[in-house]
This record gives structure tokens, C-alpha cells and sequence, in this order.
């Protein structure tokens, strides 16, 4: 309750605090707001040999209708509505459909309110967000707004971002539900985590370096064994010479249960990741460690991630093994006119113990042939050893804004 309390007084402050630039009532912020409209036609094909005898196909298209009003004393109103439909026979499982013979495509189709928040500005220090939003910390390893599946996940929630004169920003949020990619449909997967959960983040410039400290205490109602405390920090620079760059990446964390988990454990996170860069090209190597109690059976998990973006393509990782997982990857960008060309490569072990899970390959090509229009192709394949099974995915991508 506390929290709606702080709202209901940082609103009524703000009207006393006008910024003299804003329209003159709330009438002629919202009639002088924008309209956008976006399409996001997708085709994944799966192919799972040793579990299924016939291949995944989805075709998928999401419609994106999005507003934004004007400002009036420093607020304004962000509103974005999201519809996914299936084109063509539905020969996948959406998690919701039944389809159980068919390999998994998580884009159920239906509609839903993406985006509704109140968004306080008052300067350049202070900004405060209230209701459905979009969060997004960091690189999206433990808080993300999934992205790549149709239906984003959001975030029923109020924020804050204080931007201190030393280089410090400060971001602090208190989550009510966590609207996942599975919804709107009720089901398994559930598709909204009942929450009580706060997130803390203070980001500090500190010359060339950029250093993170980060505690999540993560409650969920109706999946008390995803509730964790996890606390970390991370580094990144990106020395240049003349063409030349040099990015780095170090981060650390320890995560514990938390509220009401039925399971104590502890497990650790790591990340080592260096890079070569020149016009455009990057050579990117990297580890990543998510680490695993093993008394307790239990690994590292990070249920708000926007998990498509680590751990190769093809998803298999979306739950950390409870042996713990090590992810050694190498990936290069280049860059051919036009089109952006990414090639990567995984070899998954197991944090604990000897087991090897994997390899995994994984290609995409994306294109800005327009303003308004970005086309995608991305493929990537799975060498099952000690974890899952073959697993290769291909997805043809449309993407139209405007």
C-alpha cells in the first residue's frame, strides 16, 4: 500500500511543479498526442527429430497500435496495444493450443494492453513511471522486456530514475505483475506472475569505465520457486585506438532463495566477455556462468531475462539445468553494405560435475531496406550430447513501423 501512497503524493507535488514549456490542461496534451502502427510478420520452423516426428511451423503476425500523448506538467501518457494472429494452420505448440505432437513456438495469438503508464519528468534529474510498462536493466540478463517473441512481456509496475550531478543514476522498481510472453490466455506457462517484488540499480560513469551494482528481490505468489534475492556487479569499457576498439565485460553475482522458495540454496553468476572491434566489424569472445547449489539440486535462475538473447538461438537454456550451466561462445558481426551479418558458436558444459550439454551454431542477416521496413533471417542448430535433443530453428522476419 505504501507504494500507492508515494504515487498519489508524487502527483500531487508535481501539479505545483509545472514546467512553463507544457501544454496548458490535460485535454490539449492528449489531443495533441501521436499515434504509431507497426506489423511483425514472423515464419519459425523447428525441427526436433528425436522428439517429434513432424517439424513446427509458425506463422505469426503481430500488430502493434501505440500513443503517445503531449506533456502537461510534466506527465504523459503512454499507451501501446499489442494483437497476434496465425496465419494459416496452426501446426506448433503456442503452450496454449494443445498442439503437443508439434515442437514449441511460444507466440500464442490474442490481444493485449502492452503499454499503459503515466510517465513523470519534471527535469533531467528525476523521472517516474506508473502502471504497465517496459523495463529494461542492463543488457537484459536478469530484468527484459523479451523482445523477440510477439506477445512482450511487461511489467505491472512503478519506477523511478534519479540521476545524480556525480554520474550516478539511480533506478528503483517495485513490480505488481509480470504480464509474461505466454498471455493473455491463462494456462501453463502462467501467462502473469502474481509479484511483490523490488529491483534496485545504480549505474556510475567513472571515466572510461562504467560500473554497475544491482540487488533483485524477486517474490512471485504463484511461483514461489522462482523468488530469489540475487545481488551483482558489473564493469564495462571500451578502450579505443585510432579505427580500433576494445570492449570489455565483467560481472558478478550471488543469488539466494528468497520469500516463500520451498528450496534453500545458493549459486553464483559469472561473466568474462572481450572484444575487437574496427569499422563496423567485432570479433566477441565471452563466458558466462550460471552457477548451481549442488546439495540443493538447485541452479541459478533468471525468470525475468530476456532469455532469446543469451545461450545461442534456439532456446534450449530457457531454464538453467539443475547441474548449473557454462556457456563459452564466440561471435563475429560484419558488415556488408546494407546488411549486418552475425556468426556465433557455444559450447555448453555443466557448472557442476563433467557432463557436456552441447554445441550449438547459430546465423542471422538483418537488413534496413527502408526506414519503415527491417528484414530478418536467422537460423541456428543444436548438437545435443548430455542435455536436450537436436534442435534447429529458421525464421524469416518482416518488421514495418510507422
Amino acid at each position: 500500500m505504501s507504494n500507492y501512497l508515494l504515487c498519489a503524493l508524487v502527483v500531487a507535488l508535481s501539479l505545483f511543479s509545472a514546467p512553463q514549456n507544457t501544454l496548458a490542461s490535460p485535454l490539449d496534451a492528449l489531443a495533441g498526442g501521436k499515434l504509431s502502427l507497426g506489423w511483425r510478420y514472423r515464419l519459425e520452423q523447428v525441427r526436433q527429430p528425436d522428439a517429434f516426428d513432424q517439424d513446427a511451423v509458425a506463422n505469426t503476425l503481430r500488430t502493434r497500435l501505440g500513443y503517445r500523448s503531449g506533456e502537461w506538467a510534466g506527465w504523459r501518457l503512454q499507451a501501446e496495444f499489442d494483437q497476434v494472429a496465425w496465419l494459416f494452420d496452426d501446426r506448433f505448440n503456442s503452450t496454449r493450443n494443445g498442439q503437443s505432437t508439434f515442437p514449441t513456438v511460444a507466440d500464442p495469438k490474442g490481444a493485449d494492453l502492452n503499454q499503459f503508464a503515466l510517465h513523470w519528468q519534471p527535469d533531467e534529474q528525476l523521472a517516474l513511471t506508473l502502471g504497465r510498462q517496459r523495463l529494461q536493466l542492463d543488457n537484459q540478463r536478469f530484468v527484459g522486456a523479451v523482445g523477440w517473441r510477439q506477445n512482450e512481456q511487461t511489467f505491472d509496475a512503478v519506477s523511478l530514475r534519479y540521476r545524480m550531478p556525480a554520474a550516478l543514476t539511480w533506478h528503483y522498481a517495485w513490480l505488481g505483475h509480470i504480464r509474461r510472453v505466454f498471455g493473455p490466455e491463462e494456462g501453463a506457462p502462467p501467462a502473469v506472475l502474481d509479484s511483490n517484488s523490488h529491483l534496485l540499480n545504480a549505474r556510475l560513469l567513472a571515466g572510461p569505465v562504467t560500473l554497475v551494482g544491482y540487488g533483485y528481490a524477486l517474490a512471485f505468489d504463484n511461483a514461489p520457486a522462482l523468488s530469489s534475492l540475487t545481488a551483482g556487479l558489473r564493469a564495462q569499457a571500451s578502450p579505443v585506438s585510432g579505427d580500433w576498439r576494445f570492449p570489455l565485460t565483467a560481472e558478478a553475482a550471488r543469488q539466494r532463495d528468497h520469500d516463500d522458495n520451498p528450496q534453500r540454496y545458493r549459486a553464483d553468476y559469472l561473466l568474462l566477455e572481450a572484444g575487437a572491434g574496427w569499422r563496423g566489424y567485432l570479433l566477441t569472445l565471452g563466458q558466462e556462468r550460471l552457477g548451481a547449489d549442488r546439495d540443493a539440486g538447485v541452479a541459478l535462475q533468471t525468470p525475468l531475462a530476456t532469455l532469446h538473447a543469451f545461450q545461442g538461438f534456439t532456446d534450449v537454456f530457457l531454464t538453467t539445468p539443475p547441474a548449473g550451466l557454462v556457456d563459452q561462445y564466440v561471435r563475429v558481426a560484419v558488415p556488408t553494405g546494407a546488411v549486418q551479418w552475425t556468426l556465433g558458436a557455444h559450447r555448453f558444459e555443466a557448472a557442476t560435475g563433467d557432463a557436456a550439454y552441447g554445441r550449438e551454431w547459430n546465423l542471422s542477416a538483418g537488413w534496413q531496406a527502408r526506414d519503415w521496413l527491417h528484414l530478418l533471417v536467422k537460423a541456428a542448430d543444436y548438437q545435443a550430447r548430455e542435455f536436450s535433443v537436436d534442435t534447429r530453428k529458421l525464421w524469416l522476419q518482416a518488421t514495418l513501423n510507422f
